[in-house]
């Protein structure tokens, strides 16, 4: 044991372990060097539940797929596709609640809402109990997929089990409506609730920033901060979506000071940048867009350059939407979208010869749009 010990330091050797004893039917050697390496990746998960699934263990697979929801390790880090944790299921007998649990959970972090949907119908159809988890984990499902009638039948039978008063599926119900577009369930359900966490305040404020609720979302995220709940990235990152909806370029600006100027919220990432070029580009400060991602602390993604080009697009400025399809076509020379709307705006200024040759550079390049889609 003291060889497995040494290389069971080392990650990959020590998946390799796993695997190999899990074929040759030694789960409790496969096991132990699982519990004792100090570091795991995605394949080290996949080849401990496999071997369970394999050597027809579904209750210890389950469990372990379990405990790695609750470490929020998602099953696609854990397996390396949809066919692989469709494959590690069909080895499964679903002999349980647990079993069910991790299965509707596994497809839900997949984001395969229909699957978990139909995983939950079955699990009623066979009968067996339903919990806090089998909850919060189909109402994610729910809203991935926007089965309302669905979800309110589901929420009927919340009543009927008793978690009516459970912090976790009161959170699964406000974000449940509220990404489906229900903002009046949403907030009916937040308004009955005797707690809110961190998660409750950040499911409405989503729901209605995402949903043309804007002023909802600023007035929410102002009772918010007079709690003792704090904003955090998530948080922000609504209330500037909300702000950029309605046109508060000012209070837009506002908030993303007060998030880059606190010293109890991460920094703004990728996405929080591109909102705010987003909020520049909607008011017509395309200069300023412009000046502002040249400040940007790190490296402008995909996103920020293309809040830019479209911002350009619908305001008719060719100079900027010139400038920045160029940074884009260094950044990203294959990606369609970048040509289409570069020709587009050329086009609609009434430049078609350059708008002819941004096409057949595009062709060139073999660069084909994809079907049905739009940027806009």
């Amino acid at each position: 044991m003291s060889l497995k010990l040494r290389f069971s330091s080392n990650v990959v050797v020590g998946t390799g372990l796993i695997d190999m004893y899990s074929k040759c039917c030694n789960l409790q050697d496969s096991r132990r060097v699982f519990d004792i390496m100090l570091n795991k990746n995605v394949f080290t998960w996949t080849s401990m539940i496999s071997g369970y699934a394999r050597n027809q263990l579904p209750h210890e697979a389950m469990i372990l797929m379990r405990e790695m929801l609750h470490l929020n390790l998602k099953p696609n880090e854990c397996c390396g596709s949809l066919e692989d944790y469709r494959k590690v299921c069909s080895n499964i007998r679903m002999s349980d609640q647990i079993s069910w649990n991790a299965v509707i959970a596994g497809f839900t972090n997949l984001g395969i809402g229909e699957e978990a949907l139909e995983c939950f119908i079955q699990m009623r159809r066979e009968k067996f109990d339903v919990d806090f988890f089998t909850f919060t984990s189909i109402f994610k499902a729910i809203g991935m997929t926007s089965a309302l009638e669905e979800g309110k039948q589901i929420h009927g039978l919340v009543y009927k089990t008793g978690y009516t008063l459970n912090l976790s599926v009161q959170n699964g119900l406000v974000s449940m409506y509220a990404r489906s577009g229900a903002i009046r369930d949403s907030k009916m359900v937040f308004s009955m609730m005797n707690e809110h966490d961190l998660i409750s305040w950040n499911s409405l404020l989503s729901g209605c920033a995402y949903h043309g609720c804007g002023e909802e979302a600023i007035d929410l995220f102002e009772k918010m901060r007079r709690t003792c709940i704090k904003p955090d990235n998530t948080s922000f990152l609504a209330v500037l979506t909300a702000c950029s909806h309605v046109g508060l370029l000012d209070k837009g600006l506002e908030y993303f000071k007060l998030m880059r100027n606190s010293e109890l919220v991460e920094p703004p990432k990728l996405e929080h940048y591109a909102t705010l070029v987003d909020l520049f580009g909607r008011a017509g400060k395309l200069y300023e867009a412009e000046a502002f991602i040249e400040s940007i602390p790190i490296e402008p993604g995909i996103s920020i350059y293309k809040a830019l080009l479209s911002a350009c697009l619908i305001h008719g400025n060719k100079d900027i939407a010139i400038r920045t399809a160029k940074k884009l076509l260094e950044l990203y020379p294959y990606d369609p979208a970048t040509y289409i709307m570069l020709s587009n705006a050329l086009g609609r200024d009434g430049y078609w010869d350059d708008a002819a040759s941004i096409r057949r550079l595009m062709s060139n390049r073999g660069v084909k749009k994809e079907p049905g889609f739009s940027w806009m």
